[in-house]
């Protein structure tokens, strides 16, 4: 077995590998849009992030196995230091027949993404979107912790079938917010994109209270055929808006969402947001609207109720997590406390 490590995606784009590795994601019952040659491309350049990808090849030089991971950090200077951490969405994604082959496979890529983390992360998270229980005992066995984490997942089926699952106040917020004006369609304009980013600002500044990315993902993504930017408008003002990179027209992702809920009586921004990319799903034939992510079991979480009216499969793939340097994640963790209480 053999284990590659690319850290720009330029290296994986002229390697005889390449085409290979876009066919092992493709056809991978786990694949996902954050662990495509696709994505690596998209984040490589973007302000805050630093992606790598590690490509496990077999003795004939097939490919067993992968994990992309993104290594991530707010600001400059001390707050950059404090704020690094290594996320890996989706990963990773193994091919091996028997369940011992997948776990040594998952044990080696584990091995050599904490050798590469080393240094340039304070911790590392697991961000799973499918079942991982039979990875478990590796991922445990290498220092990382399980930590329960729920999400929701949309079946795009059929619009009436979707409806019908959603709750009665969610389907009468849509037809009050759409009977008084309200619209929904992709941003038209970087202006559009930059007024939706606008409204995320203040929603992040004022409840969500983390670090928010650059306007320039945003405008990347727009410009991109990887994601969609949808935006609501009233009165031809944008009031809502939300971002969804999008995989295989197969899974459309909620990353980022916000409404100007309670400008008007009866408008509902952030309902009529998170359903844009719900309908879109359902006209073109996809299979789920992921929500990727919906808080921990055991805490209040407004923002699951909100999602959880949206009629999707309550899942709990949880997450693994492993600090890397205890001194600094308790300072990390103090500085992130004073930043959400100075906001």
């Amino acid at each position: 077995m053999q284990i590659k490590l690319y850290t720009r995606f330029a290296q994986l784009k002229h390697d005889p590998a390449f085409k290979a590795f876009r066919q092992f994601v493709g056809k991978n019952p786990d694949g996902n849009f954050f662990q495509t040659a696709d994505f690596f491309e998209f984040i490589d350049d973007v302000q805050g992030y630093q992606p790598f990808l590690l490509v496990a090849t077999d003795g004939g030089g097939n490919i067993a196995g992968s994990v992309l991971g993104v290594f991530q950090s707010n600001g400059n200077g001390v707050k950059s230091w404090l704020s690094r951490r290594l996320i890996v969405w989706g990963g990773p994604l193994l091919s091996a027949n028997s369940l011992v082959e997948k776990q040594e496979l998952a044990r080696k890529l584990l091995n050599e993404l904490q050798k590469h983390a080393q240094g340039k992360a304070i911790f590392i998270e697991f961000r799973n979107f499918f079942d991982t229980s039979q990875l478990q005992s590796v991922f445990e066995a290498a220092g990382f912790l399980f930590k329960p984490h729920l999400n929701y997942l949309v079946r795009t089926d059929d619009e009436p079938a979707v409806k019908k699952r959603m709750s009665s106040n969610r389907t009468r917020q849509l037809k009050s917010s759409l009977k008084l004006g309200a619209t929904i369609a992709e941003a038209a304009t970087e202006q559009e994109v930059m007024d939706f980013y606008r409204i995320l600002q203040q929603l992040y500044k004022e409840k969500v209270k983390k670090p928010l990315p650059h306007l320039n993902l945003f405008l990347k993504f727009w410009h991109s055929t990887l994601a969609k930017i949808f935006v609501v408008k009233y009165e031809d003002q944008v009031v809502g808006g939300i971002a969804c990179p999008v995989y295989q027209d197969k899974i459309i992702y909620e990353w980022y969402v916000c409404g100007e809920d309670g400008r008007v009586k009866g408008l509902n921004p952030s309902v009529l947001a998170t359903w844009a990319p719900i309908e879109y799903g359902i006209k073109h034939g996809f299979d789920h609207f992921d929500f990727m992510g919906a808080g921990r079991p055991d805490e209040d979480y407004g923002v699951r109720d909100f999602k959880a009216r949206f009629g999707g499969e309550e899942v709990c793939f949880g997450r693994y997590e492993m600090v890397l340097n205890k001194p600094l994640y308790r300072v990390g963790k103090i500085g992130l406390k004073i930043y959400q209480s100075i906001k």
